[in-house]
This record gives structure tokens, C-alpha cells and sequence, in this order.
């Protein structure tokens, strides 16, 4: 059984006449006849009676015109959605991001892309470093956007680019005793419980307080949402350490930099290595690329 065969018994069964059929999908009346023999011979059942001069569904035909119906619009659709995938300026591109860049900096990226590409459509979701790495893995997402210590952590099967560094930043509760300080010593925190904004950087902070033979006493680890984050703070269940950002200037934290880091996490853009990109996804990354490096990165710095 193929597509032609499934394209031929809906064309009889739409006009009840093999003549007008065959005239209407451009081959021979035998060539029809046979092709409609062969697939009642497969199927092992009668599709057709004649009825007058014409032909009628039998209920076995009636049966399966249905799902002939079904599978040949599914087939037609994935290959108007193949086409489009592969055409520059139109298709859909799948991304997802970390939570903190889904609120300012991809939907400012996306609208800026749509001003020039209109036709193309995107598939968004925010989601943790891990399932975005699996999600690329899986051929779920076409690009990604998420953070790691290093790219030796990377997975292998992706491909990836460092495009951005946000500073990480110390944020404590406006009523705590060091609030009114721009600057700490991190070892000034060794007896703080820390909301723990992901786990790159709980395990970045441990590292340092271990080297001290001190452990961070950890009260809560977010999923990499910076307003949750700074909900648990502003209620003084504890401190946090998170990326610098705009959601900060809240009049319930105070922002402090760490004496012994200028501590950065480094935003990797990634795709899968073993699938070539669409032409519209190619487009979206270079286009996110220079927008990312032509708009000022994350640092507290850029507030003074």
C-alpha cells in the first residue's frame, strides 16, 4: 500500500465513476483498475460494487475512506510543514531559554526578528539548564539558551557558543544588618541559610566555602527563577546569590557584590550537532547572536 494508491481510492470513492476518476488524476482506466485491484488484494476485502453504470463504497470501503481521509491530510499537512521548515523567511523555530531571559531579553530578540522575517513562527518555552540540555538532545528544541560553569560540562551532542556573561550578585533582605554595605566578604555569609538560585551555582558557592572547610547551610534550591528567589529573601528566609538583572531594584533586597569573586556564569547558546538547522532556525541564531552582543551585558556595574 502507498500514498498514490490511498490518492486514487479517494478520488472513485469522491466521484463513483472510474472513467471521470481517472481522467481527474491524469492515468488510464486500467492503470486505475489495477492499482485498485492490488489494494483490495492487500486489504483482503471488496472496496468497491457497482451500482447502475457507476460504482458505490461498500461498507468495508465506506470503513476505510475514513482513515484514508485522515492519513491523507496528515501526509499533506507534514509536507506543507516540511516546506515551510525549509524556506528562509518562513517555517517554525523552536527555543527555549532559562527563566531569567525569557522575561526581557528573548521576547525583545523575537519581536525585532518578526519586524524583518513576519511569516516565520516560534515555539517558546522557559525551562531549567537540564531539560533544555535534554530537549536539544531529543531534537525537542531547535536552539537553547543556558548557563554552565564551563563548556567541558556540556553534553556532547550539543553544539554551543558562549553569547553573554551576567554577574553574580549577593542579595539579602533590606532589614539585614548588612544591607546598607555595596561590597562583602562572602566568609561574612558562613552562618546565613541561602535560597539557592540553581544548582551551578549552589555548587560554585560550595566549592568556595569548602576551601575554607565551611559549608553553606542551604535552606531551599529555586528552579532558576529570579522572582522566587527574591520573594523567599525579601520574607528573610535567607540570602541568595543570582544573576544580576533589572527584577533587582525592588525596595525589599539590597544587591551586594563578593569581595573575592567577580563571579560571572557564562550563557551558552546551543543546538544539537548531529541535525542541520532550517534555514529559518540558521537565521534566528545569527540574528540572536549580534543582538545579544550588541545589547550591554548583566553586571551591577551598568547601574552606577
Amino acid at each position: 500500500m502507498n500514498w498514490q494508491q490511498l490518492e486514487y481510492f479517494k478520488t472513485i470513492a469522491e466521484t463513483e465513476n472510474f472513467t471521470e476518476a481517472a481522467n481527474l488524476l491524469s492515468v488510464t482506466q486500467p492503470a486505475l483498475s489495477k492499482a485498485m485491484s492490488k489494494l483490495e488484494e492487500e486489504l483482503d476485502v471488496p472496496l468497491f460494487e457497482k451500482h447502475g453504470r457507476n460504482i458505490r463504497l461498500t461498507r468495508y470501503g465506506d470503513a476505510f475512506l475514513k482513515h484514508t481521509v485522515t492519513a491523507l491530510g496528515a501526509i499533506s499537512e507534514g509536507i506543507q510543514e516540511l516546506k515551510d521548515m525549509f524556506q528562509p523567511d518562513a517555517g517554525t523555530i523552536s527555543i527555549s531559554s532559562l527563566y531569567t531571559l525569557g522575561t526581557r531579553l528573548i521576547p525583545e530578540a523575537v519581536s525585532e526578528f518578526l519586524n524583518i522575517y513576519p511569516n516565520i513562527k516560534f515555539e517558546y518555552c522557559m525551562e531549567t539548564v537540564d531539560n533544555i540540555k535534554k530537549g536539544l538532545t531529543n531534537g525537542l528544541f531547535d536552539l537553547g539558551l543556558f548557563a554552565d560553569l564551563d563548556e567541558s560540562s556540556i553534553r556532547r551532542e550539543i553544539e554551543s557558543i558562549p553569547v553573554k556573561q551576567e554577574e553574580l550578585v549577593i542579595i539579602i533582605p533590606k532589614n539585614h544588618p548588612l544591607s546598607n554595605k555595596t561590597e562583602i566578604s562572602l566568609l561574612e555569609l558562613k552562618d546565613e541559610n541561602f535560597v539557592f538560585f540553581s544548582e551551578i551555582i549552589k555548587s560554585k558557592i560550595s566549592t568556595f566555602f569548602h576551601s575554607f572547610g565551611l559549608t553553606p547551610k542551604s535552606v531551599l534550591n529555586s528552579s532558576e527563577n529570579s522572582m522566587v528567589v527574591i520573594g523567599f529573601v525579601s520574607a528573610g528566609l535567607g540570602i541568595s546569590i543570582v544573576p544580576y538583572s533589572c527584577f533587582l531594584k525592588t525596595e525589599s533586597i539590597s544587591v551586594l557584590r563578593a569581595k573575592e569573586l567577580q563571579c560571572y556564569r557564562t550563557i551558552y547558546l546551543g543546538w544539537k550537532k548531529s541535525t542541520d538547522l532550517s534555514p529559518s532556525a540558521k537565521l534566528f541564531k545569527d540574528f540572536l547572536i549580534e543582538f545579544i552582543s550588541s545589547s550591554k551585558s548583566n553586571s551591577i556595574s551598568e547601574t552606577k
